[in-house]
């Protein structure tokens, strides 16, 4: 299993890599620092649920049902906004709807790349729906996500992830969602 999750990751990764680089014309790497199949209640484990945070969450359709979440602590999400849309990092101490745009297109971006290399590896229809935006704790988004979808969800994907731009490196997390039967067969063919 271990091999298969690595390759998708790393081609995810690769493709965001380059997307995001195009979007703001300079080189990002995007690099995946952990990979954990954790129990959803578990989620919390890596993340304080009254922290601040930036989530864009994505629902997904197609053959496989469920969701991913894209979450940046509130400093890293101004940072990324402020470098998104060219302001000197550091600027930013709200986000703006230009911010929440941009930071959305970064979920949509990493989710779509996600999905394309992972509906490829399980030769699957993956549709990730248009990016939501929620400002907020860890606890209150995390929640919303798994109200509207995963009640039925038991196990989880969480990707941690980081974004270089030279000189600056920051950090997320990729929480992928799907229902028990469907994260089983997933895991059943990695």
């Amino acid at each position: 299993m271990h091999d298969k999750l690595k390759e998708i990751n790393k081609q995810a990764a690769l493709r965001s890599s380059r997307a995001l680089s195009k979007l703001v014309d300079q080189p990002i790497r995007v690099k995946v620092c952990r990979v954990d199949v954790v129990k959803v209640e578990e989620i919390y484990s890596d993340l304080d649920p009254e922290e601040i945070v930036a989530g864009i969450y994505l629902p997904i359709k197609g053959s496989v049902k469920g969701a991913s979440l894209l979450i940046f602590a509130k400093e890293t999400a101004f940072i990324l906004s402020d470098l998104l849309v060219k302001r000197e990092p550091g600027t930013t101490r709200k986000l703006t709807k230009l911010d929440e745009s941009a930071l959305k297109e970064v979920g949509n971006i990493v989710s779509g790349n996600y999905f394309s290399v992972l509906s490829n590896v399980l030769q699957t229809k993956i549709i990730e729906s248009v990016p939501r935006f929620s400002f907020d704790m860890v606890g209150a988004v995390v929640s919303q996500i798994i109200s509207k979808f995963a009640q039925e969800a038991e196990k989880a994907l969480l990707i941690e992830v980081e974004f270089i731009f030279k000189p600056v490196k920051l950090r997320g997390y990729f929480l992928i969602l799907f229902r028990p039967e469907e994260i089983n067969a997933l895991l059943g063919c990695l």
